[in-house]
């Protein structure tokens, strides 16, 4: 997706450096890879076990550019598995910065907080996390920790392979008046726990736009993923359920042997703290776990 980077005050826009496109093959193939991470997610999830550590903690869940509550059902029902009180954000396809998209977004984000009376996770796919980062500045208080899947907030990615699929959505549809306010906040430090989950074979947009900066409230997490997959793909669903899982009291960096060990065992309480960060596990190695 391409996001309008916001002008200075005398108008003109701020110019960075541009991240380079995804290899043609990635990009060919993403879609492919996609279906193979989903057949692969319906052949492990039967013996996934559940009883997690979600102890029925609100998560509100947002789809990715054109598409709806339909393609994030996997990714919920894994959380729900683990133990979380999942919730679609029911405002249909996902068309971008529209107003009615903007307003119904708070009032979704408003109506399950208060349906819970405490701070509620977010998770969010591409275009669904950079509104994750939105609502984290709109509601810091409300929000308990957000966590991106393959998000292109950096002003540095605004041109990907889709940025003329999202000015035609732009066009179509019209964005609203506070877009360059919208994405004015999505590029501030999250004033929350956040985690971005991003891949280096992502054939939509470069990785390394999804990067969060380093600093105390900011992890980042590589899984070997199609851009299309990453709700689908076994190891971004362990990850992303092992960041929910982590209390905010006592948090604990992000390892590949406690992610996969607690999503296959169900049970992660009482393993001891680890602060040297893993590397990324091979797609062969994500496969031999599962």
């Amino acid at each position: 997706m391409a996001v309008p980077t916001p002008t200075s005050d005398a108008g003109s826009s701020t110019v960075v450096a541009s991240l380079p496109f995804p290899a043609w093959w990635l990009t060919a193939t993403d879609l492919g890879r996609a279906s193979v991470e989903t057949v692969a997610w319906h052949a492990v999830r039967h013996v996934l076990p559940g009883g997690g550590r979600g102890d029925g903690r609100p998560v509100l869940v947002l789809p990715g550019f054109l598409t709806s509550d339909v393609a994030t059902a996997a990714l919920r029902a894994h959380l729900r598995n683990r133990g979380f009180h999942t919730h679609r954000w029911t405002l249909g396809l996902n068309r971008g910065f529209t107003d009615a998209i903007l307003d119904g977004l708070l009032a979704r984000f408003d109506e399950v907080h208060a349906q819970h009376g405490r701070p509620a996770a977010i998770v969010g796919w591409s275009l669904g996390g950079l509104m994750a980062r939105w609502l984290a500045q709109q509601r810091p208080d409300a929000v308990e920790r957000i966590v991106c899947l393959g998000s292109p907030w950096r002003a540095e990615i605004e041109e990907n392979r889709v940025t003329g699929a999202f000015r035609a959505a732009e066009r179509h549809w019209g964005f609203s008046d506070r877009t360059d306010e919208v994405i004015e906040l999505v590029r501030r430090p999250v004033p929350v726990r956040s985690v971005a989950v991003y891949s280096p074979y992502d054939g939509l947009l470069h990785g390394d736009g999804c990067r969060q900066d380093d600093g105390d409230l900011c992890e980042n997490v590589v899984v070997p993923s199609s851009h299309c997959g990453l709700t689908h793909n076994p190891a971004a669903l362990m990850a992303v359920a092992d960041r929910l899982e982590v209390p905010l009291e006592r948090w604990r960096p992000f390892r590949w042997p406690q992610a996969v060990s607690h999503g296959l065992s169900g049970d992660g309480r009482g393993r001891r703290r680890r602060r040297t960060p893993s590397p990324a596990p091979s797609p062969a190695t994500v496969a031999a776990a599962a």
